[in-house]
């Protein structure tokens, strides 16, 4: 087989120089990407044409060690193996096509919470870093400059691990109330297949779509909790203007209008205070409780019983995978392997656990179309059209076309969740404040009966004062 030279980027953003032996250009394109390297240029040696000496090492690199890795790849009609000879630093160890594994989940650390709209900007922003060719230790740091205080320790932390040779994916994984899962399974692909600029502007996309739905539902909590917090101020100046009504009566008018009714009010928020406030702390530990980190999975869960909104997370987790599918193949990773790592890009863990039990039932033998049929959450043209791929061997385009037809889908179903969330939730506030308007102006009508009529005049309705 014929050698090639090369130029590629490490995951430290420095730049190998080396040869290939391979059987083709696109061959030894598919070798260095699957061993996680960024290719910058590939060159055929003439067979005459002696193989390069190693340069010497400038005084500011580091010492490098010639090392040889042997990187298996699934047989593909173009190539089945192809010998990787390279200059690595720090480390010379043989590089394997194999999930990344990410750290303890003990090893993990509490922040504030993020959210979607620092993940857009921050993402935004190293999808640009890194495809300027900056060193991402570098551009890991620059933007704990520009970023919510909260985010300044993992990225320093990131930066750290990074220039020591680490991967990314990993010290964002022990930041669990900053990255969501999904994000750090866009990331870890992109480190195992060599597409990380592509993956944060993936992020970035998904993050800012998220926000705009969340911001809509911000608007009605906002006005859900204003209509509960108004409730018990309004009930108090109903009960506190009867009492200083009957108050006035009994005294034949002879009291001060506006102290006798400030008193009235105010003993009446006295009276019932303990009830409010024991109300609301139930409301704050119900929605405290309901967000919690251990509560995630099962909210997810709800969100997929969840009308609307659960065709929308359905849509958008299989976008996202179909998508991450389409990237990990073009490196030559088998079908087990593609299909494990797209599911960790998945937002929603209850979709994610289900498509990765039917990962874990792929063999070596086993097709992706294979699999994407058997887990039944996409239509069977879907698993047709990569089953084309698979003959023809082109799985990456028709992955690209499923990811397309994925993506219209979510955007269809984004765009009607943004549209009947908001209605159907204002509706439900609609009602509930027609029912509490209803209670308290039977409560002033029934109160102002009871206190101007005659009791001659009220005995005969007992009925109706008594629902008063």
């Amino acid at each position: 087989m014929p050698f090639y030279q090369y130029s590629v980027k490490n995951n430290q953003g420095q730049t190998v120089l080396g040869t290939l032996q391979a059987e083709n250009s696109d061959a030894a394109r598919v070798a260095l990407t699957a061993a996680g390297y960024g290719v910058q240029m590939i060159e055929e040696l003439a067979s005459n044409q002696p193989r390069p000496a190693k340069p010497k090492a400038n005084s500011t690199a580091q010492h490098v060690a010639r090392s040889q890795a042997q990187v298996t790849i699934r047989p593909t009609p173009a190539v089945s193996t192809a010998r990787v000879q390279a200059r690595e630093a720090p480390s010379s160890a043989p590089v394997v096509n194999t999930i990344p594994a990410g750290p303890a989940k003990a090893d993990t650390y509490k922040t504030k919470y993020g959210s979607d709209k620092d993940l857009f900007f921050l993402f935004s922003q190293l999808g640009s870093y890194f495809r300027s060719g900056i060193n991402p230790v570098q551009s890991l740091n620059d933007l704990t400059h520009r970023t919510p205080s909260q985010y300044h320790d993992s990225l320093k932390h990131a930066g750290q691990v990074v220039s020591e040779g680490g991967r990314m994916s990993d010290v964002f994984e022990k930041y669990p109330y900053l990255y969501p899962p999904d994000v750090i399974g866009t990331i870890r692909a992109g480190e195992a297949a060599g597409f990380l600029p592509e993956a944060m502007d993936e992020i970035s996309s998904k993050m800012e779509l998220s926000h705009r739905l969340k911001r809509r539902l911000k608007y009605f909590n906002i006005m859900f909790i204003l209509t509960v917090a108004t409730t018990p101020i309004v009930l108090g100046i109903v009960e506190g203007g009867l009492k200083s009504i009957k108050e006035q009566d009994t005294a034949g008018g002879s009291l001060p209008v506006m102290p006798t009714l400030a008193q009235s009010v105010g003993t009446s928020f006295i009276h019932n205070a303990p009830a409010t406030i024991l109300i609301f702390l139930g409301i704050w530990g119900l929605i405290a409780w309901f967000t919690s980190m251990p509560m995630r999975g099962f909210r997810h869960k709800l969100v997929m019983r969840t009308p609307v909104i659960g065709g929308r997370a359905q849509a958008e987790s299989m976008a996202r995978m179909t998508w991450a599918m389409g990237m990990l193949s073009k490196a030559g990773l088998s079908p087990q392997q593609t299909f494990l790592l797209a599911t960790q890009a998945v937002p929603n863990l209850a979709m994610r656990d289900r498509l990765a039990e039917e990962g874990n039932r792929l063999t070596e033998s086993d097709k992706l179309s294979t699999a994407l049929r058997r887990s039944e959450l996409l239509p069977p043209e879907y698993g047709n059209i990569v089953e084309t791929g698979e003959i023809t061997g082109d799985v990456p385009r028709a992955l690209e076309h499923v990811a397309k037809a994925t993506d219209a889908d979510f955007q269809g179903r984004n765009a009607t969740a943004v549209t009947s969330s908001s209605f159907i939730l204002y509706g439900i506030l609609g009602v509930l404040i027609l029912i509490l308007s209803a209670w308290l102006l039977t409560k002033w009508y029934g109160g102002l009966i009871h206190t101007i009529l005659p009791e001659g005049l009220i005995s005969p309705y007992p009925m109706f004062l008594s629902i008063m």
